[in-house]
């Protein structure tokens, strides 16, 4: 007998138990290999899902341009000692454009030191004629000592000003980063560098001047010696120089800059930070009194020290990454030190010390703190038996001449 012919219609028919015909299977279509745009598309909308969360995390940037008002903290009776620094980033420039900052900066403020960064000198211009930078301030009783570049033309480099009623007998006579090709330059030098003693109508004169009633009881202060760089080590780019005081050892310094593109962020944190805290420290041990970082630090520790703190491109830029952060943070707890303004002033917004001249942001306060006082913690403590004790910090904003503005520093000189 012959088998009934299936129709068309049965074929790919369902069997009784609900399984498609094993003998007639409807073929699969061909799968469609997706393309990369689409797999892209897939990828975008699969994330969506996750945007809200990525953009809660993300960290919020500030803008902080308006400047809070600054407490007066103590009433500067007469044995206060005043500190001045400044990166003048170029003191020729300084002096040809404006001829009386520095003057005038003096007569106002008569403070008892004062450290430039960022002089960008060699040795010739200190003593040329036509600058007249050797007796820079000598009107006003100063004795300078200065620190300069031989690695660099026009770079770096470091000076300080004693009031010359606390200057020194035994200073050290000539920076030590002298080659040998300059050691007739640096033999002109040696006179300069030796301070020079007041006669007493100049310590009168400047005891009027400050209001101090006593200099002589002031000799505490007396500064014994004067040396260059770390540990009198080779200093080619003259950034160091540390002054000794009976009571305190004062360091003026310019640490280098991480560089563009952060060429030398591990140099930076990884070898000069350290040296540098090791250095303070070992000079706070040996001679048992307070030490003070003075200068151009180059790094923006805070979210205060920042106008713009959270801003994507910070990360990368120099004096605000992470590793030049923690590089502070770690100097600070490790050695017991102290950052004397955010000390003083811990909620103080808008107080910066750099403002890029580039982008033109000094007029609008869209600045840094790169400029400090740093200390050892028991400066900060009135009620110890320290002979000194840090009283006030503040930036004096309105001083032209340099991409940065001076920072003060007041001491009580107790007893």
């Amino acid at each position: 007998s012959s088998r009934a012919p299936i129709s068309k219609k049965s074929r790919g028919a369902s069997t009784e138990n609900g399984d498609e015909s094993p003998t007639k299977r409807t073929p699969k279509k061909k799968q469609k290999t997706p393309s990369e745009n689409e797999i892209q598309k897939e990828n975008i909308n699969s994330s969506r899902g996750n945007l809200a969360t990525k953009v809660t995390s993300k960290k919020t940037q500030q803008s902080i341009t308006e400047r809070d008002p600054l407490p007066k903290l103590w009433s500067k009776p007469t044995n206060m000692f005043k500190i001045i620094s400044w990166n003048v980033n170029g003191i020729r420039a300084v002096v040809k454009n404006y001829p009386n900052a520095l003057s005038d900066l003096v007569k106002e403020h008569k403070p008892d030191l004062i450290c430039l960064q960022e002089t960008k000198l060699q040795e010739c211009h200190v003593t040329d004629p036509k600058l007249k930078l050797q007796g820079l301030l000598e009107e006003f009783g100063y004795d300078s000592f200065w620190s300069c570049s031989t690695e660099k033309k026009g770079y770096s480099g470091t000076a300080v000003f004693v009031k010359r009623c606390l200057a020194s007998t035994t200073s050290t006579a000539a920076n030590n980063n002298t080659s040998s090709k300059s050691v007739k330059q640096q033999k002109s030098l040696a006179s300069f560098f030796k301070p020079k003693q007041p006669s007493a109508a100049s310590v009168n004169e400047t005891a009027a001047d400050t209001g101090k009633t006593d200099p002589i009881s002031n000799k505490k202060l007396f500064p014994f010696e004067v040396s260059y760089g770390l540990n009198n080590s080779h200093d080619p780019q003259g950034r160091c120089i540390t002054v000794d005081y009976p009571l305190v050892s004062i360091t003026n310094a310019y640490v280098p800059n991480s560089g563009d593109g952060l060429v030398r962020l591990d140099y930076r944190t990884k070898q000069w930070d350290v040296q540098f805290a090791q250095y303070m420290k070992a000079k706070e041990e040996t001679r048992c009194v307070p030490v003070i970082m003075i200068g151009d630090l180059n790094v923006a520790h805070k979210s205060l020290d920042v106008w713009n703190d959270g801003a994507k491109h910070l990360d990368k830029c120099a004096g605000t990454t992470p590793e030049e952060r923690e590089s502070f943070t770690k100097i600070l707890e490790d050695n017991d030190f102290v950052d004397l303004f955010r000390h003083l002033h811990p909620e103080a917004k808008g107080h910066y010390s750099f403002w890029s001249a580039r982008a033109g942001n000094r007029s609008e306060n869209k600045g840094l703190r790169l400029d400090y006082f740093v200390a050892s913690k028991r400066l900060t403590n009135s009620n110890s038996d320290t002979s000194i004790v840090a009283r006030d910090s503040y930036m004096i904003h309105d001083q032209l001449g340099s991409d940065h503005c001076p920072t003060v520093l007041e001491l009580e000189i107790k007893g």
